[in-house]
């Protein structure tokens, strides 16, 4: 007794007593109505036992006593709960929080028949709801959401199971359900769908009249069918959906079914599509309604459907039928409850091909067979054909070759000729000291126009002002604390541009020229510092960075100071190499477009082609009034540019640039010609012009001769004077016999010729006779020429490097820097290779280098486009041969590279030694030679100090004022000597007469 109730709760004394009241009742006898319950089954008799309220009693050999019974009553009031079997329990179906609307819910358990469901909230127990050991209960109304605890099932009117989990009445479902009526076919079947929130709280959804229920696919939506349509209704109805206890009315309206046409028997070759046609077909149904059934197991694509037709496309293999027939299939159009058979398709037999097949490729192998015998004839006849022409091809660049090779042979050794005397001069054209300075400190600059060589428009209510502020700041810029503190401020990262700082430290070397000792002082405290404040690490590569403002400054200082050096010792050096080079390289012809050329030692300015050309003299008349000739040598296949620009090198040989008249001032007229007087240009009506092209005339185009006489004049805008070649029409007749007048062309002159070309082209439009001269596609036979160019400079090159190392031609100033960087490496006991490297950049790459490469800093000399990249290059090897890294070259290095590769090793062997010999030099020479460059600059000089001064204020102070403010105060020299408030003072002066202007 007390087993069965354990584990749901202890049994109340009023309970006990009643149990047993029950028991100490006489015995009932069996009726009729039990026996005959014995073969009912376990739902029947539960029934009948509920209507009959039968109880029974305990069965025993005598009646308890009341002692006993209150001993009963007793033990069972203290009975201990114990786990109950898993076969007494109720088991839920459900999580542990069972789920319900508030109107009414299901809910599922497991337990034995004879069972009845007992609580406010729930219901009866449901129709059908016994399933061996399954009970279905449904719940009752909640007025809110809320949770219950505890669920108890009485059986058999004294068996109470009690289930102490929670059971969770959830919101009722929310719907948004449109006015508008929804459509359907008459049959029924339609899909429709309805909208809200809290579907899946549900336990099943309902139509009327609907055997199927309704799919939720998710929380908001469900789909139903709809039921079909009543015969004595309208065609608008409402039908009801149930969503568990509570029912929503949808309007539906009733439209007619579709109609379909049959088709009978339909042959179908299992590749087109079918149509088939009806009335009303989309006409309260969706396309997602609709499916057509072919055969027993085959389904129809449905790729269109329209109000008259459905094209479908059936599956190519024939399904299985119930036909005689195995390839005729029936076909069933599926639209809500409504299926009908429209026809049957009949797959036609698949024809017998195979003979055909076997045909087909016996006659496309034969056709095969003889196409292919064809082919090959036909190639072999074409291959033949080509490898003959392929042959002879081969032999003609085979021929070419063996006849450029021996001609450039013959060539490097009979034009292998001294040329010192073409390099005699007595004068060397150097540039001033002003403009060798604005070269050095403003290169690519146009420095006729240099802001700093005149003095600042400024107002005349502002000049009182302004002078006054500009003499408190130059007073503050002769002050070297001032200065570097200044520098190290804006030579912090990221505070100037690399553009910036350059300019910064151009001004400030102009600012300081003619106080060369304090520019010295400057540069020494700066490079000290910059050392200082390196790590091991950074000393090697100190030197080789070119970024802040101290290394520009000590170049800056080492370039200026060297200007007398130069002039009176080791510029020679420098200009007779720049000669040589010039002249060895228009020794040889020059494309005067591409500005390539024959004799380089720069591969990307080497001419890769035969030339056929010769060396003329000509007998030059200055000014065409005059007994004496200049002779000057050129070739035939010079422009007439080239011509005139040799003919000024002669002429004007010891003149510098600057005197020199310009290519566009002059004419070359040729007095002695076939026709009489000729005026030469390199384009007239006379150019030979070609696909577009037009070349530019030569002296062999003029065939003109060898010891011809030309006029050299400046050109003269009068009529009297008629050429042959003139490209202007001329009103006058000409009565002279021996002149005969050609005419200009349509295109006019010289401007609409746009497409020029001089000894070489890459146009497709050039001629095919033009290009069968053309060795470019084998060009790198003309590799040989660098060597040959570099031969006959390897005496000048030689010459040159040894001047520069020696060292008895160094000047003080380059002595003494030398002796500094000696004392800078002892005090801070930097090694001796990172030291030699520090020489090497100062006096190699910094002072040298720019001056071999770029010749119009030192010269007054206009430096031309083909001789730039042999500097460049020569400018290169210098570089190397000051550095220490090892020089490794194979086969696959740069040809400039193995030009020098030699070289290099022999100039390195002479740099230690050169260092070594290096006289010292006392402070007191070296100040001696300060002051003397110093006096020469304020002297010769004309920069605008106030200019100067004025663009210093204007580009750095004005715009990094609070920056170098904030900066002297905080450093402990520039504190003390108040550099901040002396510079505020000049800001402020300059403001104010800015604001009064």
């Amino acid at each position: 007794m007390s087993a069965r109730y354990a584990g749901f709760e202890t049994v109340s004394q009023f309970e006990v007593k009643e149990l047993c009241e029950r028991l100490s009742k006489p015995k009932r006898q069996h009726t009729d109505d039990d026996l005959k319950m014995t073969n009912r089954s376990a739902h029947e008799i539960f029934k009948t036992r509920s209507n009959h309220h039968i109880k029974t009693r305990f069965i025993g050999k005598k009646k308890m006593s009341t002692n006993d019974m209150q001993s009963l009553v007793n033990r069972l009031s203290n009975t201990k709960s114990e786990r109950v079997p898993d076969s007494q329990r109720i088991h839920s179906k459900e999580d542990k929080y069972m789920k319900g609307v508030v109107a009414s819910h299901a809910w599922n358990g497991h337990i034995k028949p004879y069972t009845k469901c007992s609580h406010e909230n729930f219901e009866n127990v449901l129709p059908n709801a016994f399933h061996g050991t399954v009970i279905k209960c449904q719940t009752g109304q909640s007025e809110e959401p809320r949770n219950m605890t505890r669920l108890q099932v009485v059986i058999d009117d004294f068996t109470n199971l009690t289930l102490n989990e929670t059971f969770q009445y959830l919101p009722d479902p929310t719907f948004n359900i449109s006015n508008e009526p929804q459509k359907s076919v008459q049959s029924g079947g339609s899909t429709f769908t309805i909208r809200g929130e809290g579907f899946n709280n549900v336990g099943n959804i309902t139509v009327e009249k609907v055997d199927k229920p309704c799919e939720v696919p998710d929380d908001s939506l469900a789909v139903c069918k709809t039921p079909p349509h009543l015969n004595n209704e309208t065609n608008n109805q409402t039908i009801i959906v149930h969503f568990d206890g509570l029912t929503v009315h949808i309007p539906i309206e009733y439209v007619t079914d579709p109609t379909f046409v049959r088709f009978g028997v339909l042959e179908y070759d299992k590749e087109s599509s079918i149509t088939i046609k009806g009335r009303n077909i989309l006409n309260g149904a969706r396309r997602e309604d609709y499916s057509i059934h072919v055969g027993l197991d085959g389904s129809c694509f449905l790729p269109d459907i329209t109000m008259q037709s459905i094209t479908c496309y059936p599956p190519k293999a024939v399904p299985r039928t119930n036909q005689t027939d195995a390839n005729t299939v029936y076909v069933i159009v599926n639209v809500g409850n409504i299926k009908a058979y429209i026809g049957d398709l009949q797959y036609k037999e698949d024809v017998n091909t195979l003979a055909f097949v076997v045909g087909a490729l016996a006659a496309a192998l034969a056709t095969a067979i003889v196409i292919g015998l064809s082919a090959v004839l036909i190639l072999r006849k074409k291959k033949k054909k080509a490898i003959k022409e392929f042959k002879m091809e081969l032999m003609t660049r085979e021929e070419m070759i063996r006849k450029a090779s021996r001609e450039e042979f013959a060539d490097a050794q009979m034009n292998i000729r001294d040329i010192k005397s073409d390099l005699v001069t007595t004068r060397v054209p150097y540039s001033n000291y002003q403009n060798y300075i604005l070269h050095q400190l403003f290169p690519n600059q146009d420095i006729s126009n240099n802001p700093l060589l005149h003095d600042s428009e400024i107002t005349d209510d502002r000049k009182a002002g302004i002078k006054s502020a500009i003499e408190k700041f130059e007073m503050l810029l002769s002050n070297k604390l001032f200065l570097k503190s200044l520098i190290q401020t804006l030579d912090r990262p990221n505070m100037l541009t690399m553009q910036e700082k350059a300019h910064f430290a151009s001004v400030l070397s102009i600012s300081l020229l003619g106080n060369m000792r304090l520019f010295f002082d400057l540069v020494q405290c700066l490079l000290v510092d910059m050392v200082r404040s390196s790590t091991k690490k950074q000393h090697k590569v100190l030197f080789r960075r070119f970024d802040s403002i101290t290394m520009r400054l000590m170049v800056n200082w080492l370039q200026i100071g060297l200007y007398k050096h130069l002039t009176s010792r080791s510029g020679i050096h420098l200009f007779m190499l720049y000669r040589a080079v010039q002249t060895i390289i228009e020794m040889g012809p020059i494309d005067a477009l591409t500005g390539n050329s024959k004799n380089t030692i720069a591969e990307e300015k080497l001419l890769k082609m035969r030339i056929e050309y010769q060396s003329l003299t000509l007998q030059i008349d200055l000014n065409g009034n005059s007994d004496q000739h200049y002779p000057v040598k050129v070739l035939d296949c010079d422009t007439i540019s080239q011509v005139k620009q040799k003919c000024c090198a002669q002429i004007y040989k010891n003149k510098p640039a600057s005197e020199i008249p310009h290519n566009d001032e002059l004419s070359l007229e040729w007095q002695q010609g076939k026709a009489g007087k000729l005026l030469l240009n390199d384009i007239d009506n006379t150019s030979d012009r070609n696909n577009g092209l037009v070349c530019l005339n030569t002296l062999k185009h003029y065939m003109v001769q060898d010891d011809s006489k030309m006029a050299l004049m400046y050109k003269q805008h009068d009529d009297d004077d008629v050429y042959v070649n003139s490209t202007e029409i001329r009103t006058e007749s000409v009565t002279s016999e021996d002149i005969t007048l050609l005419m200009p062309d349509k295109c006019g002159g010289e401007e609409l010729e746009t497409h020029k070309w001089h000894l070489e082209t890459c146009s497709p439009n050039l001629s095919d006779d033009i290009k069968s001269n053309r060795e470019t596609d084998f060009g790198e036979i003309f590799l040989n020429r660098l060597f040959h160019t570099k031969l006959l400079l390897t005496d000048y090159i030689d010459s040159t490097f040894e001047g520069l190392i020696d060292p008895q031609s160094l000047s003080i100033s380059i002595r003494y820097f030398l002796g500094m960087l000696n004392k800078i490496g002892n005090d801070f006991k930097i090694e001796t290779e990172v030291l030699q490297s520090w020489k090497n950049e100062c006096y190699g790459t910094r002072v040298w280098a720019p001056l071999i490469g770029k010749p119009n800093i030192l010269f007054d000399v206009n430096v031309p486009g083909h001789v730039e990249p042999c500097l460049d290059i020569l400018r290169q090897v210098f570089v190397e041969s000051f550095t220490q890294t090892a020089h490794k070259v194979n086969k696959e290095s740069p040809p400039q590279k193995l030009l020098f590769h030699k070289d290099i090793p022999r100039y390195r062997k002479l740099i230690d030694p050169f260092f070594i010999r290096v006289e010292a030099v006392t402070d007191k020479e070296f100040w001696s030679e300060i002051d003397e460059i110093s006096n020469t600059q304020r002297s010769e000089l004309k920069f605008s100090r106030q200019s100067t001064i004025h663009q210093l204020y204007n580009l750095f102070i004005r715009k990094y004022k609070s920056e170098i403010v904030d900066d002297f105060e905080d450093m402990e020299e520039s504190k003390d000597l108040q550099f901040a408030n002396k510079l505020e003072e000049v800001i402020d002066l300059m403001e104010e007469s800015a604001a009064g202007s």
